[in-house]
């Protein structure tokens, strides 16, 4: 993602969108400001921010599927701090979309989906429009 190459060294985010009809399938990227107060090693979503997305995505028929985030010099894989957050309350079937970027610029992105049940993550294969 261009916009985790453009974000490096620090962590970007953002929210997935599906639309309603199309539960699986990424119909948006909408960025959002990282508000974390060490962007170089975790990200966050301000609340403002989520709740704003989720009522304009409902009025367009759309629902948040999950939520993407880069690991500057880091590989696209879950990280522990990951797997905390999102075992404090995000819920099962989450998509976690992560871009490993390396100090040189290449990256790579693979998508996880959170289980409660292993409190883990599992690889996830997810279209984007």
């Amino acid at each position: 993602m261009a916009r985790a190459r453009a974000g490096y060294p620090d962590e970007v985010c953002g929210v997935l969108l599906a639309d309603a009809a199309a539960p699986g399938r990424v119909s948006e990227v909408v960025p959002v400001p990282n508000v974390s107060t060490d962007p170089r090693r975790q990200f966050e979503i301000a609340p403002a921010d989520l709740l704003s997305i989720q009522r304009k995505a409902r009025f367009a028929g759309r629902e948040i599927l999950g939520y993407y985030h880069s690991h500057p010099g880091g590989n696209a894989a879950p990280s522990e701090a990951d797997r905390r957050l999102a075992a404090e309350g995000w819920s099962e079937g989450v998509v976690h979309l992560i871009v490993g970027v390396a100090h040189d610029g290449n990256a790579v992105t693979l998508a996880w989906v959170f289980r409660e049940e292993t409190q883990g993550f599992e690889p996830e294969t997810l279209e984007i429009d």
